[in-house]
């Protein structure tokens, strides 16, 4: 009788030293997921609560929260706890780009999860918003930058094709083009060039006929001794 008393003792020291580590052991990996919802924006308390702390991850990284139902699936057999090991890594994905990080560190969260929670915690990380929300527009709930989002600057006024910018000599005229006069703007493309001045002492010739009009026939001169018609 002593000795059942005695293996009796003994179990329950077992047992209450076994529940001491365990809880030691679960306060140490929530604080870490304490901190890490404080800079969240969520209740830091909830990293305490079983199952409670994996609904705040989810509306943390932008998950649906019936995702937690998921933690029944080790129930199943083998696939079950497959499926969770899936669904859990792909939270913890998330987990990680929302804080601004990539696959590396979801290795680290799989691999050595308390150490980067505490990580995420006490490293420069910051929490970017929900990255299971995140699309083309970026994170949505995340901060503009401080002073706000830069003024587009305006446009260059358009320039006159046809004017070199100041200090740069102006482009060869084109063939068929006189050359430019100083001061004189060049003819727009499709215009015809304007005919060159005649020599000193030589009559101008008339200018050239539109393209497409008729000639007019030349009038006959009146025989001698008749009189020109009136005008």
């Amino acid at each position: 009788m002593g000795h059942l008393l005695a293996a009796t003792a003994n179990g329950g020291a077992s047992f209450g030293l076994f529940l001491i580590i365990w809880i030691i052991a679960y306060v140490v990996f929530a604080l870490g997921v304490y901190g890490t919802f404080k800079k969240a924006g969520q209740p830091g308390w909830a990293a305490f609560v079983p199952i409670y702390n994996f609904i705040i991850i989810l509306k943390m990284v932008g998950r649906p929260v019936w995702w937690a139902w998921s933690l029944l699936l080790p129930i199943v057999p083998f696939l079950g706890s497959i499926a969770f090991l899936v669904i859990y890594i792909i939270v913890l994905h998330d987990v990680s780009k929302s804080f601004g990080h990539g696959g590396g560190f979801t290795v680290g969260l799989v691999l050595l999860n308390v150490i980067f929670w505490y990580i995420l915690w006490l490293g420069k990380s910051q929490y970017r918003g929900p990255a299971a929300l995140a699309g083309a527009g970026g994170y949505p709930g995340q901060p503009p930058p401080a002073g706000g989002y830069p003024q587009q600057q305006p446009g260059y006024p358009q320039q006159n094709p046809y004017y070199p910018p100041p200090g740069q000599a102006p482009p060869p005229p084109l063939p068929g083009y006189p050359p430019q006069q100083p001061g004189q703007a060049p003819p727009h493309p499709g215009q015809m060039p304007p005919a060159p001045p005649p020599p000193p002492g030589q009559i101008p010739s008339a200018p050239p006929r539109p393209p497409g009009q008729i000639p007019s026939a030349p009038t006959a001169p009146p025989p001698p001794g008749d009189l020109p018609p009136l005008q």
